[in-house]
């Protein structure tokens, strides 16, 4: 797997992150990858704005000194949730065939459990539905999706939802993530 060369930003923490001991500059941002990493800043680095592409990459880095942990959304406070939502949207939307793909291949875990029930929204009704459709004919966009399921079901909102899911660590099992 490609390593992440930019990231956007979500909180910017000019005093570090709320009950940790290091109170140097920090920021939590979102990889391209959907991983939410808490970063140290470079102290020459400008106070970055919410919602900045910044570059993370190997090369000479202009805001962040380096990586210091893996973190889960709980980590956000109310407006970094609300911007990670945002961010989130843009990627499942900028990134709709790719999402539709897996929809279109994602088969059973076990005997027991079809990945596709990991959805939020997708109960085994339809979860069958979705199976029989796609067997007709590979879904094209999650408008075409949410028309053949039924105008219940929001496409891209659920594989938000299940992103969200997967960075808090909810279950063992990873479809988008």
């Amino acid at each position: 797997m490609a390593r992440d060369e930019y990231a956007y930003v979500l909180e910017y923490l000019p005093y570090g992150l709320a009950g940790s001991k290091d109170r140097r500059p920090s920021a939590i941002i979102l990889t391209d990858s959907l991983g939410l990493l808490l970063v140290a800043l470079k102290k020459e680095a400008k106070p970055l704005e919410v919602g900045m592409k910044v570059y993370i990459g190997e090369n000479k880095r202009e805001e962040v000194h380096h990586i210091i942990e893996r973190i889960s959304p709980e980590k956000l406070n109310e407006n970094g949730f609300m911007v990670l939502h945002e961010k989130l949207h843009e990627k499942v939307m900028e990134n709709e065939k790719q999402y539709i793909e897996i929809i279109n291949k994602i088969g059973p875990v076990n005997v027991r459990l079809h990945a596709l029930s990991l959805i939020p929204g997708m109960g085994k009704k339809m979860v069958q539905k979705v199976v029989e459709e796609r067997g007709k004919k590979p879904f094209e966009s999650y408008q075409e999706m949410e028309d053949r399921l039924g105008a219940s079901y929001n496409a891209a909102k659920s594989i938000e939802d299940r992103i969200i899911e997967e960075m808090e660590n909810k279950d063992k099992y990873r479809i988008f993530t």
